[in-house]
C-alpha cells in the first residue's frame, strides 16, 4: 500500500512544494489548508485530497483520525512576523492552538509512524553564535514565540505519552526562498525591485544576517525525516549574509542594479545562525542546491 501522509499549510510557499513532492513519490497525499494570504490554490489538481479548515479549530483532530495517515506534517501556521506584532492575540491564539490540535490529533493515531512539527530558526532568538538543536530558546517576537510553544508542546507530548516516544520530529528552517514566495519577504522582493525598478526597503541598514536555503532542498529532507528521523533538526547550509551582502550577491549574479531605499523595522532582531551538522551527519543529507546554483536558477525566470 501506497504510504499515506497528511500535511497542514500544503498550500503555503515552502509546503505547496512539499505536497506536489510526495504526489510525483507516488505518496497518498491529505492537505488541510485554509487558504489564508500566500497560498497556491492554483496546485489543486485532483491528485491529493483537500480540506479547507483552519488548524485552530478542534474539528482538525476528527479530520485527522478520520484519515489515519502514516505520517503527518505540521506546518500551518500565522508567519508573517510584521502582523504577528501588529495582531499579537491573533498569531498566538491561533497559531498554539493549531499546535494543540495537530499534537492532540496525533496522539490519537494508533498506527502513527511519523509526526513532524515544523518550527523556525527564529525560536533561538538573536544569535550570536551558531545555535544547535539543543540550545535554550529565546523567542522575541509573537510569532516565534507561538513557535517555539510548540516545540515545548513538542517535550511536554514525548515525556506524557509514551506512544509517541520515537516518533516526533521537529525542523527550524532558515530562511527559506524560491518559487511561489510572497514578494514581502527579501529574496522575491529583491527579485520584485529588479523586474519593475520599485525600490526596497532596506531595514536597519541593511545589518540584518540571516542564512538561507532554496526551496527546492527542502521536500528530499522531510521525506528523510519522516522516515529515519527523531527529535529536533535545524536545516541550513550555513550561507549567511547581512542584506547588504545579500543585495550585492544578487547584482553579481545577475548584473542588474537592485534599487534601494533605507528603512527602519522596530525590534528586527539582527542575527539568526545555527549549526546545521545533525541533519547531514546523523542522517547523512545533502542539499540538491548550494546557494549560488540556487540564487542563479531563481533570477534566471
Amino acid at each position: 500500500m501506497k504510504p499515506k501522509v497528511l500535511i497542514t499549510g500544503g498550500l503555503g510557499f515552502i509546503f505547496s512544494h512539499v505536497t506536489e513532492y510526495f504526489v510525483q513519490q507516488g505518496w497518498d497525499v491529505v492537505v488541510v489548508d485554509k487558504e489564508s494570504t500566500g497560498s497556491h490554490p492554483e496546485i489543486i489538481d485532483g491528485s491529493f485530497k483537500f480540506y479547507h479548515l483552519d488548524v485552530s479549530d478542534e474539528e482538525v483532530i476528527e479530520l485527522v483520525k478520520k484519515e489515519a495517515p502514516d505520517y503527518v506534517i505540521h506546518a500551518a501556521a500565522i508567519s508573517d512576523v510584521d502582523d504577528s506584532t501588529k495582531k499579537p492575540h491573533r498569531a498566538l491564539e491561533k497559531n498554539i492552538a493549531g499546535n494543540v490540535n495537530l499534537f492532540e490529533a496525533v496522539r490519537l493515531l494508533p498506527n502513527l509512524k511519523k509526526f513532524i512539527y515544523v518550527s523556525t530558526d527564529e525560536v533561538y532568538g538573536e544569535c550570536e553564535v551558531q545555535k544547535k538543536e539543543g540550545d535554550i530558546l529565546h523567542p522575541k517576537n509573537p510569532y516565534s514565540a507561538s513557535k517555539a510553544a510548540g516545540s515545548l508542546i513538542h517535550m511536554a507530548y514525548e515525556n506524557t505519552y509514551p506512544e509517541l516516544r520515537g516518533k516526533i520530529a521537529e525542523t527550524r528552517f532558515c530562511n527559506v526562498f524560491g518559487p511561489r514566495q510572497d514578494k514581502r519577504k527579501i529574496i522575491s522582493l529583491i527579485k520584485h525591485a529588479i523586474d519593475t525598478n520599485e525600490a526596497i526597503p532596506v531595514h536597519n541598514e541593511g545589518k540584518g544576517y540571516r542564512e538561507y536555503v532554496y526551496v527546492k532542498n527542502i521536500p528530499p529532507a522531510i521525506q528523510l525525516i519522516l522516515e529515519k528521523g527523531e527529535g529536533v533538526y535545524n536545516l541550513t547550509l550555513n550561507n549567511g549574509f547581512t542584506v547588504t551582502e545579500l543585495i550585492g550577491r544578487v547584482e553579481k549574479v545577475t548584473g542588474k542594479n537592485v534599487p534601494t531605499t533605507p528603512s527602519h523595522r522596530p525590534g528586527m532582531d539582527m542575527k539568526y545562525q545555527m549549526n546545521g551538522e545533525r541533519i547531514r551527519n546523523e542522517l547523512g543529507w545533502k542539499p540538491l542546491y548550494e546557494f549560488d546554483d540556487a540564487l542563479a536558477e531563481y533570477f534566471k525566470d
